[in-house]
């Protein structure tokens, strides 16, 4: 039954339990105009209550549970705040349908709309399928401009699967894009995708280049990323600034985290990436352009199969950034760590790495100082993948410190092409060219 705007406001009135400006919603209710509510008031919502209609609730502190669907997404909200600190993504019925994006996305972007009142859009433990990309953005008049926001979930850095998984079902796009983010947080958050790593032998496996490293589903190009910040160029140059990543897991996407891909904006500067878990995927981690200065990766870990950890220098501008790296674990099948091309703009720093059953540590290659200190290189066997190349470098200023470079319990040859300094650092067999 339809309940016009005045009867709705007069019934609320007279059931508020405590103040008579503050309303209670206890059942379905239509709204398809604008509803002002006074400075101040709290909108209650019942175990049964539920809004609906075209139009737009102006004001009011929003009282209701975080479990609850409370909103259809055909309204537009503008309160002037929530009873607790979140906006939760079931307000709009996220968890209930087939296909999530629209709740997300709308969630998203009225936390976005609302900043001066709203900041936490918080999604409760569950899993939701969507397919269209998710976007952390503003536009004003056709240009984008900044955006905050923060984005977090249950699930701890551990979980695989029992806390908040965003379900990519798309083999196409992004799972999670920002552009021109200040200050956004995300964090508790499992994200994953489509993409499924080659499978085969370790000897066909650990010998796969990294161009014929594809989808085994041969569904996802190589442009599909889990979060990418800064994904489109068209508008203006301007990118990402201060944006913070942690504790959150990302797989099965051709590369699970992306920065400034799109060859055109700059800044990207000042992010940080803390406990970030790399599932499967063709690259864990990638950069693009000069201006990502100041980043920081603290605590990356993979235990999945992907080709490359992390990629720098050969996306978008193919500029080197200047990267910290320090902390992380790497096992399962990861086939190189590094693909690096420094030329004329920053260096990489790299630290405190533990990896085991990897091919190779990969491609250093650099103009300017390069420090790679307190790491720990396992190889798998020749025997059973065959003679790889330990590393190609090019520069003596590439310098390894306290590192160690082992087969297990084997003294078979270590084979290096190209040129790097070491400094107490220790071979497991005959080091070769």
């Amino acid at each position: 039954m339809k309940t016009s705007l005045l009867i709705l406001v007069a019934l609320t009135a007279i059931i508020s339990p405590t103040f008579s400006q503050d309303i209670f919603i206890n059942k379905d209710t239509l709204i398809n105009n604008t509803w002002k509510i006074p400075s101040g008031a709290i909108i209650k919502f019942g175990s049964k209550g539920h809004i609906s209609g075209t139009g737009t609730i102006r004001g009011g502190i929003i009282d209701a549970s975080l479990e609850q669907w409370i909103f259809d997404t055909t309204l537009t909200i503008i309160p002037e705040g929530t009873y607790g600190k979140d906006f939760s993504a079931k307000w709009f019925g996220a968890g209930r349908v087939k296909d999530n994006s629209n709740a997300l996305q709308k969630g998203i972007n009225t936390v976005l709309a609302n900043n001066e009142t709203l900041r936490n859009f918080y999604i409760p433990k569950g899993t939701y399928n969507y397919g269209t990309p998710l976007i952390i953005a503003n536009t004003y008049k056709g240009q984008y401009s900044g955006s905050t926001i923060h984005m977090y979930g249950e699930t701890s850095f551990w979980d695989c699967c029992s806390g908040t998984t965003l379900r990519y079902m798309s083999t196409g796009g992004f799972a999670l894009g920002l552009q021109l983010n200040k200050g956004t947080e995300i964090n508790n958050l499992a994200i994953t995708g489509q993409f499924k790593s080659p499978a085969g032998t370790d000897t066909a496996y650990y010998n796969t280049p990294f161009e014929k490293y594809k989808d085994a589903n041969g569904k996802c190009g190589d442009y599909y990323f889990g979060i990418v910040i800064d994904f489109d160029g068209s508008k203006n140059v301007g990118g990402s600034t201060g944006v913070k990543i942690h504790d959150v897991a990302v797989s099965n996407f051709t590369i699970d985290y992306m920065v400034s891909p799109n060859g055109k904006t700059f800044n990207a500067d000042i992010l940080i990436f803390e406990n970030i878990k790399c599932g499967d995927a063709k690259v864990g981690f990638a950069s693009g352009q000069a201006q990502e200065k100041g980043n920081i990766i603290r605590g990356i870990y993979s235990w999945g199969s992907l080709h490359t950890l992390i990629s720098i220098g050969h996306y978008g501008k193919s500029q080197a950034g200047y990267y910290t790296i320090d902390g992380g674990n790497i096992a399962g099948r990861c086939i190189r760590l590094f693909d690096i091309s420094q030329s004329g703009w920053y260096a990489t720093s790299i630290s405190n790495l533990y990896s085991e059953s990897i091919a190779s540590i990969g491609n250093v290659y650099s103009q300017i100082p390069t420090a790679i200190n307190n790491c720990n290189f396992h190889f798998v066997y020749a025997k059973v993948i065959g003679k790889q190349t330990i590393l190609n470098s090019n520069n003596d200023k590439i310098k390894f410190s306290n590192c160690i470079f082992r087969y297990y319990g084997s003294k078979e040859d270590m084979k290096f092409a190209g040129y790097a300094t070491y400094d107490n650092c220790f071979f497991s067999g005959t080091v070769v060219k």
